[in-house]
């Protein structure tokens, strides 16, 4: 068993070239699935998916019960898996096949004000913290997944023009983030002060560790008095809601964020038409 699933993490990252953290959710969700039934690989039908899948939905799988986006990202593994096997000719047919995705709820993402989002910042002091305020201002001005601040490499900074380099993983076109002007000497004054040798934020030979810049943000919150529930994605959200309501085309927002799908961009219209509703109601 152990080797078929090294050979399908192979498959998964040679091949279909998805990123290393992709290849590790996909073989745990696997590993779920055969240690839940405990049969034969050949032997697993579409009655056996269905029977995991209502246990996994109840909770009985992994301790809760998740959330629709994850039951979809748990048929997408077992999908790949199975089509893997079947093409590999270790299986005649896929037991996934007419297994249907959940419908997702599609929820309107959590974001800051813009002046909730400078009493973050500033809550920082750039004598002492010059670090954590460049990684959080980052986060904002880049509109970084946590991933892609944390992976971040010295010779992705630009300062003439001033933009962002952010790897996209195998297969995917890297894209270039325009920084603004106000951004500019705090991270300039960080690389003269740390001088970073590799990545940008390290710690020791390795990056800063995701764990770490969830803390900064979290201290950051506090300080600043916010009372929502904040983590570093907030800062994502609150990136690309402030574009949209700024007037700029959703194709240019979809971009800057790399997203693939359009329609993965089109949840922050939701903002600004609930920004219309709320304001109706005010009459």
């Amino acid at each position: 068993m152990e080797k078929i699933l090294e050979n399908f993490s192979d498959y998964l990252e040679h091949v279909r070239r998805h990123s290393e953290n992709t290849v590790k959710a996909y073989l745990k969700d696997v590993r779920k699935l055969l240690k839940y039934l405990n049969k034969d690989i050949k032997n697993i039908t579409r009655k056996d998916i269905e029977e995991f899948l209502k246990a996994l939905s109840k909770g009985e799988v992994i301790g809760i019960s998740p959330r629709e986006t994850t039951i979809s990202r748990y048929i997408s593994s077992l999908s790949t898996f199975f089509n893997y096997l079947e093409l590999s000719g270790f299986i005649s047919s896929s037991p996934m096949e007419r297994i249907k995705h959940p419908r997702i709820r599609r929820k309107i993402p959590d974001f800051l004000t813009e002046e909730e989002v400078k009493k973050l910042i500033e809550s920082f002091d750039e004598e002492n913290e010059l670090k954590n305020k460049t990684a959080i201002s980052l986060l904002y001005y880049g509109g970084l997944r946590i991933s892609e601040l944390c992976n971040m490499r010295v010779s992705d900074i630009s300062f003439i023009p001033p933009f962002l380099r952010v790897q996209m993983g195998k297969g995917r076109k890297d894209r270039l983030v325009p920084l603004p002007d106000k951004v500019v000497p705090l991270l300039q004054k960080y690389i003269d002060s740390f001088k970073p040798k590799l990545y940008l934020f390290e710690n020791g030979n390795k990056h800063v560790h995701p764990s770490t810049v969830f803390r900064w943000v979290k201290e950051g919150v506090k300080r600043a008095g916010i009372k929502k529930d904040v983590h570093p994605h907030t800062l994502r959200h609150s990136y690309a809601t402030h574009l949209i309501r700024k007037g700029v085309n959703i194709k240019v927002v979809q971009e800057l964020l790399g997203h693939t799908n359009l329609s993965t961009t089109s949840i922050y219209l939701h903002v600004a038409d609930q920004e219309k509703f709320d304001a109706v109601r005010k009459l």
